[in-house]
């Protein structure tokens, strides 16, 4: 339960003990007045708090279904590549079920630093550009990867906060670019999961950001925010 959820229980406690100081306080009259007037804020406050239980349950539906597609890219991604395929350099390549771009990390960051350099900034630009004429309709994975050097003269406690920071910072420049949040997924896999395992850990293509461009489950969205009404009971 959330703090929010908390405080609106709070907030009833205090009506409920508002309705029983009135109860034994006041005149006929007034008592009645003040006990409708609780009463609604009481119903007022029961109609907020299940308002806040079906957002919460929509958002926590959207975001295991987010987990379990950037598995499933994960994994499709890594059979195509043990396979010889994968996605083309600063091209979209489509796949079976998404289409699938990916930027060197050397062209968006420089070593160490989550600010966007002059370059990956105008990159994104195009990108945004490509998403919102291609890809208005669809949901828009953004993943950030790192090589496996350890984090040594950087602010960044490891590469797993780096690569999510990268991961941040490109969600939002697509965003000022005209992206909707809606369509945006932020994902990070650090070190892990790279595209070529070798005895040397700084391997220079390991360092990239994936971009997916997934069609929306319709029927999940659709199952999910049927649940969130309470019109369908969750599996």
């Amino acid at each position: 339960m959330t703090w929010k959820t908390l405080s609106l229980f709070a907030r009833l406690s205090v009506v409920v003990l508002g309705i029983m100081v009135m109860t034994s306080g006041c005149g006929p009259d007034a008592k009645d007045k003040k006990i409708n007037e609780l009463n609604a804020e009481n119903d007022q406050l029961k109609n907020d708090l299940a308002d806040k239980d079906r957002l919460l349950n929509d958002a926590m539906v959207r975001a295991d279904d987010a987990r379990k597609t950037i598995d499933e890219l994960n994994q499709e991604m890594a059979k195509l590549r043990a396979a010889g395929a994968g996605g083309k350099e600063g091209a979209w390549t489509t796949f079976k079920n998404f289409d699938m771009i990916e930027v060197p990390g050397s062209v968006l960051f420089e070593s160490g630093k989550a600010d966007l350099t002059s370059n990956g900034r105008k990159t994104l630009g195009n990108l945004a550009s490509d998403i919102k004429s291609r890809y208005a309709d669809r949901d828009i994975y953004v993943i950030g990867y790192t090589d496996a050097e350890p984090i040594a003269k950087s602010k960044w406690k490891d590469n797993w906060e780096l690569g999510a920071h990268r991961a941040l910072t490109v969600v939002r420049a697509l965003h000022e670019s005209g992206v909707s949040y809606d369509q945006l997924v932020q994902a990070n896999c650090g070190e892990f999961r790279p595209k070529k395992v070798t005895k040397s850990k700084n391997v220079a293509e390991n360092r990239r950001v994936e971009f997916y461009a997934v069609r929306r489950n319709v029927a999940g969205i659709e199952k999910a925010e049927k649940v969130s009404r309470g019109t369908e009971a969750a599996d």
